[in-house]
């Protein structure tokens, strides 16, 4: 076997012998969360590299305990929690700026998005285009489900009243995050425009200086926004994550939320974000500087305070 299955007395008895301090509450924790999802997800900060490489396996810093590692690791939960709360307005906002701008572009057509000459004519948005529609025919037919069985009564309720036209501004609660980015991707560029100067509008309400919104700056917003989404739902590790190349920093997520949420809930979010660095810091400080990097903050707190800086007179 790859990794033969070991006990949580022998998962103890590993950290030991690796050099990691333990105490009377880390088989409950093990037992708990899972050896993997902690020490595998959590360890690089706390790892003696000359160590390691000399034993040929893993060797930690000499003053490393499983309790320092398992608080990267609620650190990283907390990060999550934090951030699913603001990606879900972000993507409710693309998602409403969608339907709103594609149904009023062709509002005279029953169910419109099922019409491919409703989308881009680029030959490198036909992907995205044929996607889009085979989801929305999916949709489409679940919505016959009554909701006894399984099916969505807002889907169903359009279905029955309305002889089988569900406006898209219903037909998109039922979008995932990368269908409605997809359909993004996949509008004309007229209706891409329309979605820009959607978010722009909003933006310029909430903010003291104006700015100009361009679809390709949706675009690479999105697709981070997309990828952090997935993160944060799946539980997976987010501090250090880089969906596609070193440039997807957490950081530079941070940079994009910046556009798709009001600035006093920008600020707000910001500010909670530096009370967990604030608080990992004091918990780990030999490490602190080491996380922050991975996260994309080169000098830690002081960068936040920085976006806090910059947020307040937008």
């Amino acid at each position: 076997m790859f990794k033969p299955f070991t006990s949580i007395d022998g998962q103890i008895a590993l950290l030991q012998r690796r050099g990691v301090q333990t105490d009377k509450q880390t088989p409950v924790l093990l037992a708990r969360e899972g050896y993997y999802a902690i020490v595998n997800g959590y360890k690089d900060p706390f790892l003696d590299a000359e160590a390691s490489r000399k034993a040929g396996d893993d060797r930690y810093l000499s003053w490393t305990s499983f309790n320092g590692i398992y608080s990267l690791f609620l650190f990283d939960r907390k990060l999550r929690f934090l951030c699913l709360r603001t990606l879900t307005v972000a993507e409710t906002l693309l998602r409403t700026a969608c339907a709103y701008c594609f149904s009023a572009s062709h509002r005279d057509e029953t169910n419109a998005y099922l019409n491919p000459a409703n989308y881009s004519d680029d030959p490198s948005k036909g992907g995205d285009v044929a996607y889009v529609i085979s989801q929305l025919e999916k949709i489409l037919h679940k919505s016959k489900t009554p909701p006894a069985h399984g099916g969505k009564e807002y889907l169903y309720h359009c279905t029955v009243a309305y002889d089988g036209e569900i406006p898209l501004w219903v037909m998109a609660n039922d979008m995932m995050m990368g269908q409605v980015t997809s359909l993004f991707r996949a509008m004309t560029r007229e209706d891409r425009g329309a979605v820009a100067r959607y978010l722009e509008g909003l933006y310029n309400a909430s903010h003291k200086h104006p700015i100009t919104i361009e679809p390709h700056r949706i675009d690479s917003a999105y697709r981070r926004i997309k990828d952090f989404r997935n993160i944060c739902a799946h539980d997976e590790r987010l501090y250090c994550a880089r969906p596609y190349g070193e440039n997807n920093s957490f950081a530079q997520l941070v940079q994009d939320l910046r556009f798709v949420t009001t600035r006093v809930d920008y600020v707000e979010f910001l500010r909670q974000l530096r009370t967990l660095m604030s608080s990992i810091g004091m918990k780990l400080p030999r490490q602190a500087s080491a996380v922050f990097s991975r996260m994309g903050f080169p000098n830690g707190i002081s960068d936040v305070d920085a976006c806090i800086d910059k947020a307040t007179r937008l």
